[in-house]
């Protein structure tokens, strides 16, 4: 859950990050402006309610005696039965904040599609916007409190985790806020608050790594995943591995040659090439995106341009499909996290053409955004000059 948690808002940040450099460089043209602002837009907010939903699925299924009998709380939980956990409260009332403040951007990303009249559009689009930056801002205060963040110094990677979301909540609210920031001041605001949560993802992952699964809201998680595995030897001068858990379970015993591979299987680690590979395939999936929306401006060449239709429409499906493969690659990384062992052929080489596959890909992708844009540019000019 922590995983995806962190990877659906990384992939929301960059479709953010996407719509800023769309407004502010006007990349493409203005017929295509529709497509490649409203429709990111709202998916790139449907991937960030995603990431916050898991968190709050994660803290209202904490008792692992209904998770074991798959009783799971899928929307609501009280507040009594996550403080008799022992969370704070401050938890679940972040959690929250930070759900209704995704549900709140997701009406205004659903209704920015329409024409609306000013009274309407207020009611829509800009006070959700308004008061879901707000509910962030609270979130990210809430993060604050439960992690000692004036308390403590900034030495863990769940205090940077806790500072960057309570600013990139800041600065969602502020730049919704009419007049605090007029003309491109207001954008360029929002995206440092956009690229905060960006980086706040990034060291989620960082914290995956590492089996902190709490992230800046579940900080009792992350004391579990502390407890170590050590090989000491017995009395006896055999080597064993003592397993720690909430159980106090007994000592598994296991040869000399065998500690490190144990210790890897119950505690496997992402290395850093695997975590810049999970940044990678991240970014395939955003900038895919991206290109199946460009697709939605040649609708309309169904009759006019059957052929530039057809083209259009085949690179639609690739992307389709490159998305669906991108995501099946990370739930394969989630699953199995570090790289397999020199002699775990062929699955070694598996892993490793896989790596070099996502590099060529993203190269791909990048320059189908590009051949988009120079095509889309073209005809736009024959248009204006035939």
């Amino acid at each position: 859950i922590a995983f995806w948690g962190a990877v659906t808002c990384c992939e929301g940040c960059l479709l953010f990050l996407w719509i800023d450099l769309i407004t502010t460089y006007a990349i493409g043209t203005p017929e295509m402006s529709y497509e490649l602002t409203k429709v990111p837009n709202l998916v790139g907010g449907l991937f960030f309610m995603t990431g916050i939903y898991l968190s709050w699925f994660e803290l209202i299924n904490m008792d692992s005696e209904k998770l074991n009998a798959n009783k799971l709380h899928y929307f609501w939980v009280s507040i009594e039965s996550v403080t008799d956990l022992g969370i704070e409260k401050a938890s679940y009332v972040g959690a929250l904040t930070y759900l209704l403040g995704a549900v709140l951007y997701t009406i205004s990303q659903v209704s920015d599609f329409w024409e609306l009249t000013p009274g309407v559009h207020n009611v829509l689009i800009d006070w959700p916007l308004i008061v879901g930056g707000l509910m962030f801002f609270l979130g990210g205060v809430c993060e604050l409190k439960i992690n000692k963040v004036f308390e403590s110094a900034p030495t863990r990677l769940v205090w940077w985790v806790a500072v960057l979301n309570c600013y990139g909540g800041l600065t969602f609210w502020l730049s919704a806020c009419p007049a605090l920031f007029p003309g491109k001041l207001e954008t360029r605001f929002a995206v440092t608050g956009t690229i905060m949560y960006l980086l706040a993802s990034v060291l989620s992952l960082l914290m995956w790594r590492v089996e902190q699964f709490g992230g800046a809201l579940i900080p009792a998680l992350n004391r579990v995943a502390q407890v170590a595995v050590k090989p000491a030897p017995n009395a006896n001068g055999k080597l064993v591995l003592e397993v720690k858990d909430l159980n106090r379970r007994p000592l598994l015993e296991m040869k000399d040659d065998d500690s490190s591979r144990v210790e890897d299987a119950l505690h496997p680690r992402l290395s850093w090439k695997g975590l810049i590979f999970l940044i990678v395939y991240v970014c395939i999936g955003a900038f895919t995106v991206i290109a199946c929306c460009t697709f939605l401006n040649h609708g309309k060449d169904y009759k006019d341009d059957p052929e530039t239709f057809r083209q259009e429409l085949n690179m639609l499906m690739t992307g389709l499909v490159n998305i669906i493969i991108v995501h099946m690659v990370l739930v394969l990384n989630s699953a199995i996290v570090t790289m397999p062992k020199k002699g775990d052929a062929p699955y070694r080489s598996l892993a490793i053409v896989m790596r070099v596959l996502s590099v060529i890909v993203f190269a791909n992708t990048v320059l189908g955004l590009r051949v988009q844009f120079e095509e889309a540019e073209y005809h736009h000019s024959m248009k204006q000059f035939p």
